[in-house]
Order: structure tokens, then sequence, then C-alpha cells
């Protein structure tokens, strides 16, 4: 029997249907330096900043007792900006549903594993919040402690880690911050030359988030053929060092091996028929399509294809993609590298072929070593 948890610990407003309420500063009208947006009260920045033309939201808020302080007492619209913190429930927008399920792979009395997929987003991001993995599995399995503890992107698919208890989730956080397991992942890109079958190297490179920017940006790149030692992180002796001379991290950050499981041509792949035919979209929205009128993403498609075994010995954003990217194989289905593409209204028809196969660990509270695999396949890897 499957068990779940369900210690709750108090907040200033509660779970909704699986999402927590959202807090926030506010400014302090009699410090110069924060911006009030011209108002005056609670109720008139709030509605300034957030919702300028469509103030009764945040009215129907007050009247229905739902802005609280930090120690859970009612915040009156028309209270001063006294730079108090204060709880809301956020305004959701309207969601695409994601009609795919999230089958349990592993579960005990401190974690869960998921298979995730594709177009679902692991935590509330942006436009996503109800249909993300965190907010359904915390209303699936009555429990609204679930916590993440890595994160997927929303068009990989695969395996996701989450805590079960607020205590269980630092020492499972702590094993991905030491790297203290081994993370596989499967890709279809097109080949990479000097890479044959069995054949393996490893991509280094700094990666960096840019502001503003989908892509991330990559300097330094390496790569070296055949087996070699992993990326030496930097130490805790090092890291003080360098905090203490009030300096930032300058070296290589990001790592992957990347090893060639196979090649083979493109109409040898399950599901890829040049022939017109009927599919579905995310949204379960059937829609044909001929080979004349392929997405932009189809097209990419090569000839020749190629199976891919990705071990990141690192975790930076956009990594996995990135180093193939950078390897003349972009991942296929990819809408962001190398370039990004025009974004359309579904998802695109061919999903990213990424995949998070495995996770390998020794569990951190019982000792047991475990390995945790997704049940799904990429639609264009080799039978």
């Amino acid at each position: 029997m499957r068990r779940v948890n369900r210690h709750l610990k108090p907040q200033p407003l509660p779970q909704r249907n699986g999402v927590d309420a959202v807090s926030f500063v506010l400014p302090d009208a009699a410090n110069p330096a924060d911006d009030t947006f011209g108002a005056a009260t609670v109720l008139d920045y709030l509605a300034a900043r957030f919702y300028p033309h469509a103030r009764p939201l945040f009215e129907e808020r007050f009247e229905r007792d739902e802005v609280k302080d930090a120690e859970g007492g009612p915040v009156a619209p028309d209270a001063p900006l006294v730079g108090q913190k204060i709880w809301y429930y956020r305004q959701l927008g309207q969601e695409r549903p994601v009609p795919f399920d999230m089958p349990v792979l592993y579960e005990d009395e401190w974690v869960m594993a998921i298979d995730k997929p594709h177009f679902l987003p692991t935590t509330p991001n942006g436009s996503f919040v109800a249909h993300t993995a965190l907010v359904k599995l915390r209303v699936r399995e009555n429990n609204p402690l679930l916590i993440p503890i890595h994160r997927l992107d929303r068009a990989t698919a695969g395996v996701v880690l989450f805590a079960k208890t607020p205590e269980a989730r630092a020492p499972f956080q702590t094993m991905f911050e030491r790297r203290a397991l081994s993370k596989t992942y499967e890709a279809v890109a097109a080949p990479i030359p000097e890479l044959g079958v069995g054949d393996s190297m490893t991509v280094r490179s700094r990666i960096d988030n840019a502001h503003g920017q989908l892509q991330v940006a990559q300097t330094g790149v390496d790569f070296l053929p055949g087996d070699v030692p992993p990326l030496a992180p930097e130490t805790r002796a090092e890291k003080r060092k360098r905090h203490s001379a009030n300096l930032p991290f300058t070296g290589l950050n990001a790592e992957s091996k990347i090893t060639c499981l196979a090649t083979y041509p493109r109409q040898d792949a399950e599901a890829w028929q040049p022939s017109c035919n009927v599919s579905q979209n995310s949204a379960g929205v059937k829609k044909e399509h001929a080979p004349e009128i392929l997405s932009t993403t189809e097209q990419r498609v090569p000839s020749q294809l190629a199976h891919y075994r990705l071990e990141p010995h690192t975790g930076k954003t956009h990594q996995l993609r990135v180093h193939l990217a950078a390897a003349g194989a972009p991942i296929i289905g990819d809408v962001i590298y190398p370039e990004v593409l025009p974004p359309t209204e579904t998802d695109p028809e061919l999903r990213l072929q990424l995949l998070a196969r495995s996770l390998s660990f020794t569990h951190p509270i019982t000792g047991e070593a475990l390995t945790i695999s997704s049940k799904r396949r990429l639609t264009l890897a080799p039978h």
C-alpha cells in the first residue's frame, strides 16, 4: 500500500487546489528609495503595480479576507505602506492542460519519483501554475508538503524526484549539490562525425543564464574524446578564499559525457511517417499534416539519426541541449537551440527528443542503493 504523509505546516493562507499563496514585501512610503507607484495604501499599491486596469481583482481579495500579514492577521485595504510582508492568492490565467499521466516509479516515506511527460512543467512558472507536476501531484496525493528536489525543463520527459516532507528535502538536495548520484539521459540528434557507435566524448564549457533571454550564454567549449575524469568541483576552501576576496567564479561549470548508442536512417524510427497522417498535439487536438507542410521542427529532422546516452556531471540550465548543439548535433525537436524558433499557439508536433532516463544513488536516509528508470521512450529512438 502506498503511504501518504500529511504533516501540515500552518501558513498565513493555506494552499488552494495545490497552489501556494504568494508572499510579497511592500514598500515603505517613508523611505524615498522605495517606489510606491504613487500609492499611499496597500490596495492602491497592489492595484497600481499589478492590475492598473483591473482594480476589482484586488478589491475582491480584500472582501474575501484573502490578504494576510506575516502572522496570519487580516490586512486592511486602506492600511498604510510601512514595508510589511503580506500573503495573497495569485490570479490564475487560462492554462492549456497536458492530458498525460504521471505514474509513480518509486515511493517511500520520504521521497517519490514520477515519470514526467513532455510539455508538463515541473513547478509553477510564468503562465503555468495549476497545470504543473507539483500542483497536480499535491492534489492527487493529498500531500500539500510535496516539493521537487530537482527540475526538468517543460519540454523534457522522464524521472523527477519529490520530497514528501520538509525534513526529507535537505538530505536529497545535498546529494544533488555534492553530485553524489548518477544521472542518465537519452537523446536523438544528427550523428556527430567523429563519434562512432560505442564511442564517447566529454563536453566542458561555462554556462551562464542571460537575463531576459531564452538561450543561455556558453563560452569556453572544449571537446575531450574518450573517458576522462569528471571536472573537479570547487572545494570549500577554494570557495571561502574566493568569497573572502569578493571574487566571482570564472571557471568551467558545465560538463556532459556523450556516448553514441546507435546510428540509423530516419525512416527506421518508429512513428516517423513521411506520408500524410493524423496525430495529436499536447492539447489532445487531432490535426492532419503532409510532408510539404511539416512544422519547422519536423523539417529539421535529418536523413540520418543517432541515439545518444547523455551523462551530465553538472546541472546547469539547458546544459545537454547546448552541449549537443555545440557538437553540431542539436537535439531533434528543440525550438531554442541552435536558434529560437517562432512561438506557436500549440506545442510542437514533434516533441523534444530528450528523456531523463534514470537516477542512481544511495538513499541518504536509508542507505539503500537505488536506480529509478523512466518507462517512456523517445518518438524517434530506434526499436
